[in-house]
């Protein structure tokens, strides 16, 4: 079990009271990454899991159960990493807007590697057990090598439609249906999201979500 350091937590309360209160994201983020001396990956964490109340809250009333007989989109880079991440060996967090996030800085670039194959299966087999209408899987066409991680994909799973993006977030949020992210700015734009990297951790691998949530929230989102 990952334990989160005491000054950690007080500086995520402070982070939230700032925010909530109208403070500048950077400006408070900056404030409590030098009272509390964060490192960058618990700034990291802060930036990603901790949001004023109403806008995780908005999230929060957007998530779905269901996606049978529905269109999915699924944010393909951001989905498939969250994944991967879990994979090898790290920590995922649910945030205050129940979504999980890992803290994941680069991509890979290797689609053929084990580790993202695995994903794109984990992926795979657990969106057909739900049965949806149609899956569309969208990546950043400006990520290297994002054509042969298309290719990769299709030869996978060739019922799903997989798309390349210039702008993969604006593709994600105009495409109408139901929205599969961790992304901050395409869920607060979305209709309806499904957390679908955030179920499967929690159904194979729930040892490896850190509850945030718990830490930073009045009403804790339930785990799947």
């Amino acid at each position: 079990m990952m334990l989160i350091r005491e000054d950690v937590i007080k500086a995520a309360e402070d982070y939230k009271y700032l925010l909530n209160r109208g403070y500048n994201q950077k400006s408070a983020l900056d404030f409590v990454t030098s009272r509390y001396m964060l490192t960058p990956t618990e700034r990291a964490l802060l930036l990603r899991c901790v949001h004023r109340d109403d806008e995780a809250h908005a999230i929060r009333r957007k998530l779905v159960e269901s996606i049978e007989g529905k269109k999915l989109i699924i944010d393909g880079y951001n989905t498939l990493l969250t994944l991967v991440s879990v994979f090898e060996g790290r920590y995922v967090y649910l945030c205050d807007d129940c979504i999980v996030r890992d803290l994941r800085s680069s991509y890979i670039k290797d689609f053929s590697s084990p580790l993202i194959i695995k994903a794109i299966n984990e992926l795979t087999s657990f969106i057909k057990m739900l049965r949806p209408e149609h899956v569309v899987v969208v990546l950043d066409k400006n990520v290297s090598w994002s054509a042969r991680h298309a290719e990769v994909i299709r030869n996978i799973v060739p019922e799903f439609e997989v798309k390349l993006a210039k702008k993969a977030d604006i593709e994600v949020i105009a495409s109408l249906g139901i929205i599969s992210s961790s992304d901050f700015v395409i869920l607060s734009r979305a209709k309806y999201v499904f957390d679908v990297a955030g179920k499967i951790i929690a159904n194979k691998f729930r040892d490896r979500i850190v509850r945030f949530d718990k830490i930073v929230c009045k009403e804790s989102c339930s785990l799947y």
